[in-house]
Order: structure tokens, then C-alpha cells, then sequence
């Protein structure tokens, strides 16, 4: 009996050099687009993909949680050697006792959720590697120029 052979259809190097200019627009311009390849970019190489065992259901994650106070009292130490773990080992974390006011944060989210709604072109006006734009968008393209495209979501 012959092993199951599963065939993930990918790109080609020629299709994703021509999607080059696509994927600079990001996954939303991709989908828009009616995509139907993953590309190359978005594929972690099988050797460097997360191995999941039982202990890693989601039950077991713990989020790390920095509290803002801390960083400002006595055990600023300590919280900053929290803050360093979390970046390191996790890339993120919830914040909690910041002092932003609920509202300003459901205000943020509402904000970004409409820009992302924005035709490409529209958002592609804000475009800039400008750091003194006084607005500006960019893609984390660049930071992943060799590795698969890394994706985050939001967390509060």
C-alpha cells in the first residue's frame, strides 16, 4: 500500500516574482485580489514550524502580563526583567494599569479597523518610511524579507 501524498499548491518562483508588486499591498490587497496560491512568502520551510504536543493546548498559555504601576514603584527592576522576558520569549504581552481610558482604546481599534477597510489606494497615501510623517502606515515587509511574512492580531 502506498504512503497518502498531500499536495499543498504553492507558488512558483516565476508567479511569486510577479506578485512581488501584490504582496508590497499586503494580505487584505491579496484576498481582494482573489487569491488562490499561498505564497512562497507566507510558508514557514516545514523544519522551522512550531511542533504542538498536548502541553501546549491553549488551557496551558499563560499571556504575560505587565503591570504599568510596577514599572513606575519599587520593583521596577523586576518589572522590567518581566517586560524583557515577555518581548523575548513571547513578542507580546497585555498591559494592564496604564491609565488609557476604555473608551480611547475602543476609540484606536475602531480606527484602525475602518483604515484597513480603506481601498489599497486610499491607505496607500499614508504609506511612508518618513519618521517624521505626521501619519503613516508601512509593512513589516521588510523585517521578513527572508523568512516567512509574520502576522499579529490584537489583544487587549
Amino acid at each position: 500500500m502506498s504512503p497518502t501524498i498531500v499536495v499543498l499548491e504553492v507558488e512558483t518562483r516565476f508567479e511569486e516574482e510577479e506578485r512581488l508588486d501584490e504582496f508590497q499591498k499586503g494580505v487584505k490587497h491579496l484576498c481582494e485580489r482573489g487569491i488562490t496560491k499561498v505564497p512562497r512568502k507566507y510558508i514557514l520551510p516545514a523544519l522551522e514550524r512550531p511542533v504542538l504536543t498536548k502541553k501546549d493546548d491553549a488551557t496551558s498559555f499563560k499571556l504575560p502580563v505587565i503591570d504599568f504601576d510596577q514599572l513606575q514603584g519599587p520593583n521596577r527592576v523586576h518589572a522590567l526583567k518581566s517586560l524583557s522576558k515577555a518581548c523575548e520569549e513571547y513578542g507580546f504581552f497585555q498591559l494592564v494599569n496604564h491609565g488609557i481610558a476604555c473608551q480611547s482604546i475602543v476609540d484606536m481599534i475602531e480606527a484602525g479597523r475602518k483604515f484597513f477597510e480603506l481601498s489599497f489606494e486610499e491607505r496607500s497615501k499614508y504609506m511612508s518610511k518618513d519618521l517624521r510623517a505626521p501619519v503613516r502606515c508601512s509593512s513589516l515587509l521588510a523585517f521578513f524579507s527572508d523568512r516567512a511574512e509574520a502576522s499579529g492580531g490584537e489583544l487587549l
